[in-house]
């Protein structure tokens, strides 16, 4: 009976423990910079070129299940640098570069500043070979 009733506390043991660490990710919340940018086009010569024209940043938490990490160079791309007491700590964000529009970026942290940390946002867009070819900032407190 012992044994019996010893077998079933650790069985519900094991249950519990694995729903606590199947449904971490999801309880927990991580802070992320998310960013709005509107780029525009512009002709400059015979060449459109992109142009920056605002960029909206904010602090959110979402949960680690999702938390964005580093994700591949996108080329051409729209990039976002977290800057703060002059450190890059955001992990490397970027989307692909389609033509105008507004583009939603969410932006990871390496480094968690304490809040009402004032933080520095770079928006970038890049060629194919990966040149910086608009550029506009903002700033945020997270």
């Amino acid at each position: 009976m012992i044994k019996k009733s010893l077998k079933y506390i650790i069985l519900v043991l094991l249950v519990a423990m694995m729903v606590v660490v199947l449904t971490h990710g999801y309880l927990n919340t991580g802070k992320v910079v998310k960013v709005t940018a509107t780029i525009e086009e512009v002709t400059v010569g015979e060449h459109k070129i992109p142009d920056i024209t605002d960029v909206d940043a904010g602090a959110d938490r979402i949960r680690l299940i999702s938390y964005p990490k580093d994700v591949p160079p996108n080329f051409p791309g729209v990039y976002v640098h977290v800057i703060c007491a002059s450190n890059r700590i955001e992990h490397w964000t970027s989307v692909p570069y389609t033509g105008p529009g507004t583009y939603n970026i969410t932006a990871g942290l390496r480094f968690i500043p304490s809040d009402g940390t004032k933080v520095r946002v770079i928006v970038a867009v890049t060629d194919e070979k990966g040149n910086r070819i608009a550029m506009n900032t903002t700033d945020t407190v997270i």
